[in-house]
């Protein structure tokens, strides 16, 4: 069965929780064999996983410098140059971590190789092992012809498997030996990078200068805004005080139209009474003629007030709808 990446995986984290360092050798032993170019292929993605979570680890940025520029502007220069420390301090460790990782894989390189050397070497001795053989066969072929030629055959057919096996062993002794030299290139392209981190550290020094001077402009400009934000309020209160005046003013007004209303409405039915009463006294007009005039001027009355109360209620709308606008 082949094996696959979770499985290099696996075996790793095994060995590294065991306190076992997971060499490629170490996880080949763990495996009970498989190819070296694919466990070295796996492994470099399981160290990949392994130094990301030591940098995540490590990484601890301050969160609060752009409240620090507003409010303190003395202590930005301090706490930028402290995160600027911080952030060199990280990525040389961070690069501390790559160069130990690629000498780690540098020498798991060379133990494979010597690995690969000490399999070649056991090939070897097999095949002269074989190859004495089939000579000690060829010296007892004289009493069987036909033994001969088999035991010829065969041995011939071992002599072509080994000689396979010790070409695939010397393709993959070539291949460690390319990664060894990758290993060596990536080392080198470690300690360049260094150097322009280091550049690139100065111009930030150069840059922080530059916000330092900037900062000062800044505060002074937040500082006026601030004057016109309470000026703006103030003017804004004295709004709100006269809104809430002119609403309390109308809520009044409203209040009043409601009584007169409800006035208006008690009249009304008083008014609807008092004419059904009078059809029915006009029906006993010839008996009542007295009461009649009485009730007469009663009925002017109250449509006088009806009158009264309708042009109160209308005068109340017409003042309210005034407050509105």
């Amino acid at each position: 069965m082949a094996i696959t990446t979770q499985d290099i995986h696996a075996a790793a984290d095994k060995l590294a929780g065991n306190g076992v360092k997971p060499t490629l050798a170490e996880v080949r032993a763990a495996l009970g064999g498989g190819s070296f170019t694919t466990i070295s292929e796996s492994m470099k993605t399981w160290r990949q996983e392994q130094q990301a979570d030591q940098q995540l680890q490590q990484v601890d940025l301050p969160n609060a410098i752009n409240e620090r520029l507003q409010a303190l502007g003395a202590e930005m220069w301090q706490s930028a140059n402290s995160l600027a420390n911080e952030r060199l301090a990280a990525e040389r460790d961070a690069l501390a971590v790559a160069q130990a990782a690629a000498a780690q894989e540098l020498d798991e390189h060379k133990e494979s190789i010597k690995t690969l050397e000490h399999e070649q070497a056991e090939l070897l001795e097999q095949l002269d092992l074989v190859q004495s053989k089939a000579q000690q066969a060829t010296d007892d072929a004289t009493q069987s012809k036909s033994a001969l030629d088999t035991a010829t055959a065969q041995h011939n057919a071992d002599i072509d498997a080994f000689k396979q096996q010790l070409n695939k062993t010397e393709h993959k002794l070539e291949l460690e030996q390319q990664k060894l030299s990758t290993a060596q290139q990536a080392t080198d392209d470690l300690r360049a990078k260094l150097d322009e981190t280091s550049a690139e550290l100065m111009q930030s020094h150069e840059r922080i200068a530059t916000a330092d001077a900037q900062s000062t402009a800044q505060q002074a400009e937040i500082e006026r805004l601030k004057s016109e934000l309470a000026d703006a309020k103030a003017l804004n209160d004295k709004k709100d005080a006269k809104i809430d005046k002119l609403t309390d003013e109308r809520n009044t007004l409203n209040t009043e139209l409601a009584n007169k209303n409800g006035r208006l409405e008690t009249t009304a039915e008083q008014l609807a009474a008092l004419t059904a009463d009078y059809k029915q006294l006009t029906s006993d007009n010839k008996t009542l003629s007295v009461d009649n005039t009485k009730l007469t001027a009663d009925k002017d009355t109250l449509s006088n007030t009806v009158s009264t109360l309708t042009a109160e209620r209308d005068k109340l709308a017409n003042a309210i709808k005034s407050k509105e606008k």
